[in-house]
């Protein structure tokens, strides 16, 4: 049976979750572009990041989290990415 690609593992859902502290530059700068370049459908740019740097084994998982992040991103956590309300705003009204 494949698992849905928007939920993640419950063993790495969580602030202690070492996939996030391994991979936090990459799933900043994955959600900062996702943002800023206005992508409609950000799973195959997740995906060419995610394939690109990250070893096969943690790949699904970390897909899985960058998409939630996405999902979960904010006004509020807008500067943990680098991105400003205009920026955010514009994306999410596409």
């Amino acid at each position: 049976m494949k698992s849905n690609p928007l939920t993640i593992p419950a063993e790495f859902n969580g602030i202690q979750n070492p996939l996030r502290l391994t991979w936090r530059d990459l799933i900043k700068n994955t959600v900062r572009e996702i943002v800023i370049d206005k992508v409609t459908d950000p799973v195959p740019h997740i995906e060419k990041n995610v394939i690109e740097s990250v070893p096969l084994a943690d790949q699904e998982n970390l897909k899985a989290l960058i998409i939630d992040e996405l999902r979960r991103l904010h006004e509020g956590v807008l500067s943990r990415y680098g991105l400003r309300p205009s920026e955010f705003n514009s994306w999410k009204n596409l």
